[in-house]
């Protein structure tokens, strides 16, 4: 299942409980890439992509499924494939990363720690 079907299932159960929702913010500068529309609720909507679910640090050189997961839920945040799914963190994921911890007002290292982990899981 898809970050957004899955996302969408978690959503639609929310409203019809009577969830409570909150629109994420926007990216803090047009250059960033955008925030989708998506929401949580007090069921809480998690973005996950199958590939990894810890939370362990991740920063440039660091290989495998976790790396895969940090990938593929920066792809879904932009709302289009910004990178390829390759598990290989380099260069460009580091950049994608900064990108996504500007738009969030963190710390932008380009290393994806809890609080990165946070943000791109929950939205919070």
């Amino acid at each position: 299942m898809t970050i957004r079907r899955r996302a969408a299932a978690l959503l639609s159960s929310a409203v019809m409980a009577g969830g409570i929702l909150a629109t994420a913010p926007s990216a803090a500068q047009a250059s960033d890439p955008p925030a989708p529309a998506s929401a949580r609720s007090e069921v809480g909507i998690q973005y996950y992509c199958d590939y990894y679910d810890g939370s362990a640090t991740q920063r440039r050189g660091s290989k495998g499924n976790a790396v895969r997961e940090v990938q593929c839920i920066l792809n879904e945040w932009a709302g289009r494939q910004i990178l390829t799914v390759d598990g290989d963190f380099g260069e460009r994921t580091e950049a994608w990363v900064k990108e996504f911890q500007r738009g969030w007002q963190i710390k932008d290292d380009g290393i994806v720690g809890p609080v990165t982990w946070d943000r791109m899981r929950w939205g919070v």
